[in-house]
């Protein structure tokens, strides 16, 4: 047998030693903040982390656990170093992967396996009252314990923030039929979520939850999910607790809200709880986008900082690669058919604009030579060409 195989096997094998077993709560007041990451994520969650426990309030105490299969015991004890002057504090990991395995086997649409450890919260989380859901690309501004101490009323499941780039997009690419939502300005994001444990376990059960959504092949996944579930039955935050910044995609979709929206967001932006660097670009990638310059003085503290650094710097090198081929393949275009020959004219009649066989090519094309998200491609993909 071939040893150097096996020791191979080995260091792929992710230890797991101090993971939980299963989760109890910590504290009294059983409240916990969670995050769902892959191992990819790990860098810019030290940021997000930093960020939490600058504004920790010593007479409070913080619950924090980590949803995750992939992360190595080497990291673990990374992120855990980072808690340690924190007496207050205590941050755990879990992996739900053998709860949820079997909704997985047997679903109709393949979704990320992270999209259901967020859908399982109320039945992981069972011994708590309350669980906060964050995502690894927000930056906290404030201490974000006073989200712990939100009150729900009985007919209220899950509280969240307006999602302003959803509203927007409902009046440009999102038909309204597509979640058919009694209250579609309630729709909320995800990545900022409150769950009232008992409310959705009183109410739901985790097999009904887990096959509403293989009903339908949601846009975005669990969000879409729980907005259909819980449509009418949630508990809106104040909006500065989930503010997307300037310089984002997202801005195109939320100057499309009513004067107020626009003006309430343009507010919240000199004075956020929470900014949200959701969809593109993050700042990881793009320093400038707004906040940006906050979210990069966590970065400096991060125990990953180089790593960052070098993940920034090879998207840029391929965003350079890939201009250059563009360039490259464009030159080439215009030397055998050049402005005005037979050929460019042979090809326009061929392939007229806005022809199906016109996008056709075009789809193999940027297949190739760009940046794969369609979205970055539209608002973004001029900081990558020469």
């Amino acid at each position: 047998m071939d040893k150097s195989k096996n020791i191979k096997k080995e260091w792929e094998i992710v230890n797991k030693s101090l993971y939980e077993k299963g989760l109890q709560p910590s504290f009294s007041d059983k409240c916990a903040i969670t995050f769902v990451l892959s191992e990819q994520y790990i860098p810019y969650f030290t940021v997000t982390l930093l960020s939490i426990l600058d504004y920790v309030s010593p007479d409070k105490e913080y619950e924090i656990v980590v949803l995750t299969s992939e992360i190595d015991l080497y990291d673990c004890n990374i992120l855990l170093d980072l808690v340690k002057p924190y007496p207050n504090v205590r941050l755990k990991f879990f992996d739900p992967k053998p709860y949820v395995k079997e909704y997985i086997k047997n679903s109709r649409f393949k979704y990320l396996y992270l999209n259901y450890f967020k859908l399982a919260i109320p039945w992981l989380f069972k011994e708590y009252n309350l669980v906060l859901n964050l995502g690894a690309d927000i930056l906290a501004r404030v201490d974000i314990y006073d989200l712990l101490e939100t009150k729900f009323s009985d007919d209220e499941y899950i509280g969240g923030v307006v999602d302003l780039g959803y509203l927007g997009r409902l009046k440009m690419d999102i038909p309204k039929e597509e979640l058919d939502l009694k209250y579609p300005d309630g729709y909320v994001n995800a990545d900022v979520l409150l769950f009232s444990i008992d409310n959705i376990r009183r109410d739901f059960s985790a097999d009904y939850v887990m096959g509403l959504w293989q009903e339908y092949k949601f846009r975005c996944a669990e969000q879409d999910a729980f907005n259909v579930l819980f449509d009418g039955k949630i508990k809106h935050l104040d909006s500065r607790w989930n503010v997307y910044p300037i310089r984002m995609a997202s801005v195109e979709h939320i100057m499309e809200n009513s004067i107020e929206k626009i003006q309430e967001w343009k507010r919240n932006l000199t004075n956020p709880f929470i900014v949200h660097y959701a969809a593109f670009p993050k700042p990881w990638d793009y320093p400038l986008v707004g906040e940006g310059n906050h979210w990069w003085e966590y970065a400096r503290k991060s125990p990953y900082y180089e790593e960052i650094i070098r993940k920034m710097c090879l998207l840029s090198m391929r965003g350079e690669l890939n201009g250059r081929k563009r360039v490259g393949i464009r030159q080439m275009a215009e030397k055998v058919f050049p402005e005005d020959s037979n050929g460019r004219l042979m090809l326009r009649k061929w392939f007229p604009k806005y022809s199906k066989q016109r996008e056709f090519v075009k789809k193999i094309y940027y297949t190739f030579f760009t940046n794969p998200n369609s979205e970055w491609n539209k608002k973004f993909g001029k900081l990558t060409k020469k």
